[in-house]
């Protein structure tokens, strides 16, 4: 454990401290703030408005909803981990709450991107399920950079956002039966 720890330590220093930039401080703010689950289930909400992507918003809310409620904050429960905003050097720029493993914010990112991704391959809309991975990790890093999570809490929020969907893909084979017009 001790190897992780330094791990954890010298990537979040190197992150945190030595990327630390003051015109990159609302950059990652507004991705930081578009990890959080009520933002990113509204966003799915904008499936709506097109007839050949309405069938994605209850796939996307439910894959948000288990993997923030059930999976992140279940574990953050489980698992009492300070935060590295504790370190006196540490550079905080958000209040935080809850135990830091894992991070939310990552895993629900994590999770709409791999359903996203899901739903739709081989369709006309595949680049945007790709794209959302982009969007996923700069979510991930931004809670680095930010001060609130240890990397291996992001590490470990891509990978349960991960496996959330690919459980609920699974589990739930009406999500497989709808097909956009292939591209």
């Amino acid at each position: 454990m001790n190897g992780l720890y330094e791990f954890d330590l010298t990537v979040f220093r190197a992150i945190n401290v030595g990327l630390h930039h003051s015109w990159l401080n609302p950059i990652f703010a507004v991705f930081s703030y578009f990890g959080l689950g009520i933002v990113i289930g509204s966003a799915c909400l904008l499936f709506l408005l097109s007839k050949s992507t309405r069938h994605f918003v209850i796939p996307l809310i439910l894959a948000d909803a288990v993997s923030g409620w059930v999976v992140a904050d279940g574990l953050k429960f489980l698992i009492p981990r300070d935060r590295p905003s504790n370190l006196s050097w540490a550079i905080a720029q958000e209040p935080h709450r809850l135990s830091s493993f894992p991070s939310g914010h990552t895993t629900t990112a994590f999770a709409i991107a791999t359903m996203l991704v899901f739903l739709t391959r081989n369709t006309k809309y595949r680049t945007l399920g790709y794209l959302s991975y982009l969007i996923a990790a700069l979510i991930g890093f931004s809670r680095i950079y930010r001060g609130v999570h240890w990397p291996t809490d992001v590490l470990a929020g891509a990978c349960f956002g991960i496996a959330t969907s690919c459980a609920l893909y699974l589990v739930l084979p009406q999500f497989r039966t709808k097909r956009v017009r292939p591209a």
